[in-house]
């Protein structure tokens, strides 16, 4: 994504709060989890809404992202996971990504609605 790497964040930026879910264990014929969404926490973060010409740039090599989501780091936090920002539900698209490679900020790339029933 490369949105904030070597970037200093100002923990004042994380003016939005978002609530990371995880589906529940039911499994379909398939195998796939398809319970109910539940709530793991709501945290404080950075919701920013990605310009076309980012988007083009990060969805370059998968679909295209159209929110980075900066929270603070989380090991709990991956691509089965869901955000839910301001009522609508944010895809987490593939992994996100510690910032810096550190322990201390993780960025997330995301895309606005629902999609496969998440």
């Amino acid at each position: 994504m490369g949105g904030l790497m070597g970037a200093v964040v100002n923990v004042g930026e994380l003016n939005q709060r978002v609530t990371i879910q995880r589906r529940g264990a039911n499994d379909n014929t398939l195998g796939e989890a398809d319970g109910d969404w539940a709530d793991v926490a709501t945290v404080w973060a950075r919701v920013q809404p990605m310009r076309a010409r980012d988007q083009f740039a990060a969805g370059q090599a998968g679909r295209l992202m159209d929110h980075r989501v900066l929270i603070r780091y989380r090991t709990d936090v991956d691509g089965a996971c869901r955000l839910v920002w301001k009522g609508a539900p944010l895809e987490i698209e593939g992994d996100p990504v510690p910032v810096d490679g550190g322990t201390e900020w993780l960025e997330i790339g995301a895309i606005k609605g629902a999609r496969d029933g998440r």
